[in-house]
């Protein structure tokens, strides 16, 4: 059986004048792939042959110039461009743009695995890559990191080698003979069972793609293809996040939803995998306006120490006082400690509606930057409470327990020194606990969040609106300057 390296000197003889064939780069079942120059317009290029045992074969041979007529209806900046289609004797071949660097599946093998953000972009650059083909009629059912080439020069990934991708009605990923097409550590379940293939099958094997690229491993492993079939058709993936502890958990929920066994809990096509993805990675911002209005809620610890001093001059002026004048003052306070903050988040409501914004805007941000803050609390302190934390949890309900025992059963003379001491520890414990869950939680954020995504927030909106006209669009403007006279 002939290799690529032994097929070199034949293949130098037969493409002399036309191509000056250098050295293989690489082979498939489907072909050997040559480093060659095409002397004519002088450039490199690569030569994908169709191995000489396979040439006699018609099936293949029309399924081998079918692969370079389908990729070379597809002009796309992250697919490898088809350049031209030749036989010669008993020779097929195309060649194609020679991509300078290397596969995913050698940068994953020398490097170890892709940090998040250089995973997504390779996924995304891909994911678009399929999209424009599926946009196309043209399904790939190939998708691998051997297929996924990172040039050198720029960091970008391209999909090559659409041997068996299909742009027709018939979808089954099956040859003639009832074997099954495709690559057994990527198959979808329903490729797997030579079935019809979609762009969720794509969405499937693009899921596993990512799996390898995140934590360096594939989700399944077996000594037969057979077997490795089998586990992708019955067995639920391990969850990312159990083999690569640092992806963030928005990417990896993204990368295990892709893999769901079912075509419909996918997602459902590339564009749609894409946005989550860009979105796991690197959320939309809210606008500057949005973002200042929550800025503006940093002075919230000062108000309220204020709004707390006039409560307590208010009380205290009605408690040691009689004087008409000294209690309308107090209650003069009383009445601004209590409308201040309400004052001011109407200012501050209003502000923010007179720049082209509103209530909605508002909640976004905030269960954004809600989510946000409780990722990065989850990775400092941990999803639940940690030994420490449960401990001095513990310590304080114990502490607390000895007192109200203390108090129960211990005769009127006793000393209290011991119960004084007790509770001393129960509070400390107790301070010591709920500050350590705070930082865990973030309770204010949540605060924040309940205030103005509920009932309160929604009123203080409508109020800031009251007599407040919107602000003029770029539409308005125009028409009244072309219904202004000249």
């Amino acid at each position: 059986m002939t290799t690529p390296e032994s097929s070199l000197p034949t293949v130098r003889q037969a493409l002399a004048g036309r191509y000056d064939v250098r050295e293989s780069i690489g082979h498939g079942g489907m072909g050997y792939v040559y480093l060659a120059r095409d002397l004519r317009l002088d450039r490199l290029v690569a030569v994908k042959l169709l191995p000489p045992q396979l040439t006699a074969d018609e099936a293949c041979r029309q399924r081998f110039l079918r692969e370079a007529r389908t990729a070379a209806q597809l002009a796309h900046p992250n697919i490898v461009p088809i350049y031209t289609v030749h036989e010669m004797g008993d020779f097929v071949f195309f060649t194609m743009a020679y991509v300078a660097g290397e596969t995913l599946a050698q940068r994953v093998a020398a490097g170890g695995p892709l940090g998040h953000e250089e995973a997504a972009r390779v996924l995304t650059e891909v994911g678009d890559a399929l999209a424009y083909a599926h946009a196309r009629g043209v399904v790939h059912r190939d998708v691998k990191p051997d297929n996924i080439l990172i040039e050198a020069a720029t960091g970008r990934a391209l999909l090559s080698d659409f041997g068996i991708a299909h742009a027709s009605a018939d979808g089954r990923a099956t040859a003639p003979g009832g074997l099954v097409l495709g690559t057994a550590a990527f198959m979808s379940p329903e490729q797997a069972r030579g079935e019809l293939v979609d762009v969720r099958s794509e969405v499937y094997s693009l899921g596993v793609v990512a799996y390898y690229a995140l934590s360096g491993r594939l989700p399944f492993d077996a000594e037969t293809d057979a077997a490795l079939l089998m586990l992708h058709i019955t067995t639920p993936a391990p969850p990312l996040r159990t083999v690569a502890r640092g992806v963030p958990p928005r990417l990896a929920q993204i990368v295990d939803r892709c893999l769901a066994k079912e075509p419909w809990l996918r997602f459902r096509d590339a564009p749609a995998l894409i946005r989550a993805i860009a979105e796991a990675v690197q959320p939309p911002r809210a606008p500057l306006a949005v973002r200042a209005f929550l800025l503006g809620g940093g002075g919230n610890a000062n108000r309220a120490l204020m709004s707390l001093v006039l409560l307590l001059v208010a009380a205290l002026s009605w408690i040691y006082t009689t004087d008409p004048a000294l209690r309308a003052a107090a209650s003069a306070a009383l009445v601004a400690a209590l409308l201040i903050p309400v004052a001011m988040k109407l200012a501050r409501a209003r502000w923010l509606l007179a720049a082209g914004y509103g209530h909605q805007d508002v909640v976004t941000a905030l269960v954004e930057e809600r989510g946000r803050r409780r990722e990065e609390l989850s990775f400092v302190y941990g999803a639940a409470p940690r030994p420490f934390e449960r401990a001095v949890q513990w310590l304080a309900r114990i502490a607390t327990l000895g007192v109200a025992l203390w108090v129960w059963l211990s005769p009127a003379d006793a000393p209290a020194e011991p119960a004084l001491a007790t509770g001393a520890i129960a509070l400390l414990a107790a301070v010591v606990a709920r500050a350590r869950t705070e930082l865990r939680t973030d309770p204010r954020g949540a605060r924040r969040l309940w205030l103005w995504r509920g009932p309160i927030g929604r009123w203080l909106f409508r109020l800031a609106g009251m007599g407040l006209r919107p602000p003029p669009n770029i539409v308005t403007i125009l028409g009244e300057r072309l219904e202004t006279p000249a």
